[in-house]
């Protein structure tokens, strides 16, 4: 009888989990046609991450295949699910994508290295198949990041792929495709720490809906603070809530000896019921960069051994695995590194994890690239262009904003002040990266001298330097 008592406990838990909030992979069995080839049966079945170019492109060949593919799924959409929402959550297509649902369009996402999220919820039919179709366009834009760069600009969906199933009132998927939670780390020392959880919370049903917004701190299995908070949402809004935490003699974040991590479990409530649910990273830690001495982590110098790291991989392309992530991952920890400048894009949040996990200083950065020693420019003095480096370092901070390891904002590599003149713009960048988090340091990368106006703006500003490298 005990034993038929705990089994139903158990299933009453998992079940309230299952109601909280559902994620489906959506990886198998796309159909892939360029969409030059108009005639029927002409598709090819394919896996995500799928991208076209890892023949091509890795074969050395410049002039590669950049243009317009077509994915299409079929997506049965379960009766049970209506009176919840629907979303798909993309977390990597380059470099454009327009969505349809049943044909019709739902919204097209510009860049090629963040995540993004449509609703679907009033799109589909219920209990019933629809088509899920993804034109994706890796041709040269003059208006989205990046313009040049000495990599390969693999198209295709080549990150996963998620349909997230939710109660009418949710934690926020929709705020730049971040987690719609932001730990803040006002103040931390070695004696406390000081942060404010900041939840935004949506309500998609067509009245007001009054629930409690719950955060918990885990350190290990022991629960260490928890506060909460009663919050109304109006009909089809969304609001914004916050608490603050205080956590005593806090275990840090501290690199590569000891990358501890706490839990923070986030729950909405409604008449006593979790209705939604996430649990994100919380690494404390305080630094700072001295002129003279270098990187301080924790009050204790650090000098950084790092590498910089590309998502590309030999037949695969940017489509890269877990498993993938993972031996670089490893890679550089068995070359003693503890620092990593993600070149040069936002890269997956599976490789944030891992350098959460292995205490790795990590620059994270747009993919705003110059030309270093090669034609063309890398910016354009135009308002598209210019509100497209926002949108995506807007993604990268909110997508990316609760991993300890991101130490450094990058906001340029190598741009040239000749003809358009991107200083201006950076100053503008440097700005909003300032206002969308206030706890971290700018940075950019620069092989001009530091009397130019651009290598000022950042907080800390390095140099590429290429002894011998291009000759000489």
């Amino acid at each position: 009888m005990k034993h038929t008592i705990f089994s139903l406990i158990l299933l009453f838990v998992s079940t309230s989990l299952f109601a909280a909030r559902k994620e489906i992979l959506l990886n198998e069995n796309w159909m892939f046609r360029f969409s030059h080839q108009v005639q029927f049966k002409s598709e090819e079945r394919v896996n995500l991450p799928h991208t076209w170019n890892s023949g091509d492109a890795l074969s050395g060949k410049q002039d590669y295949y950049r243009g317009m593919g077509n994915y299409t799924k079929t997506l049965f959409v379960k009766p049970e699910w209506k009176g919840k929402r629907l979303f798909l959550r993309f977390e990597g297509v380059n470099t454009v994508a327009n969505v349809f649902i049943n044909d019709y369009h739902i919204g097209e996402h510009r860049g090629g290295y963040g995540a993004f999220v449509f609703e679907i919820t009033d799109k589909v039919k219920y209990d019933a198949d629809n088509l899920i179709l993804v034109k994706v366009n890796n041709a040269l834009q003059q208006d989205v990041m990046p313009l040049v760069g000495d990599f390969n600009f693999y198209g295709g969906i080549y990150r996963d792929v998620n349909l997230i199933i939710t109660d009418p009132v949710n934690i926020s998927l929709t705020d730049y495709a971040s987690p719609g939670v932001y730990l803040i780390q006002n103040k931390v020392t070695k004696e406390q720490a000081d942060v404010r959880a900041k939840v935004l919370v949506s309500n998609g049903s067509a009245t007001a809906q009054p629930v409690q917004v719950d955060v918990k701190i885990w350190e290990g299995d022991k629960m260490v603070q928890q506060q909460d908070i009663k919050v109304t949402v109006d009909a089809n809004d969304w609001t914004t809530t916050g608490m603050d935490l205080t956590i005593w003699n806090p275990r840090l974040w501290n690199g590569r000896q000891d990358p501890f991590i706490y839990k923070a479990e986030i729950s909405l409530l409604s008449g006593g019921k979790v209705i939604d649910r996430i649990v994100q990273p919380l690494g404390l830690r305080f630094y700072q960069v001295d002129a003279e001495k270098g990187f301080f982590l924790n009050g204790e110098h650090l000098k950084l051994k790092g590498v910089c790291r590309h998502q590309d991989r030999a037949e695969r392309g940017n489509a890269l695995y877990k498993m993938h992530h993972d031996e670089d991952a490893a890679i550089m920890a068995e070359m003693g590194t503890n620092a990593v400048r993600l070149a040069h894009y936002p890269q997956a949040t599976y490789f944030y994890d891992l350098m959460d996990k292995y205490g790795i200083v990590t620059w994270a950065e747009i993919p705003q690239i110059g030309p270093g020693g090669y034609q063309d420019q890398g910016y354009i003095n135009q308002p598209s262009f210019r509100e497209n480096g926002k949108e995506q370092l807007k993604e990268l901070i909110r997508q990316h904003y609760n991993h300890p390891s991101i130490c450094f904002w990058g906001l340029f590599n190598e741009l040239k002040t000749i003809g358009d003149n991107p200083t201006e713009y950076i100053e503008e960048l440097n700005e909003l990266a300032h206002k969308e988090d206030p706890t971290r340091l700018t940075t950019s990368a620069s092989f001009l001298s530091y009397d130019d106006a651009i290598s000022k703006v950042t907080d800390v500003i390095a140099w590429n330097q290429y002894f011998g490298w291009y000759g000489g």
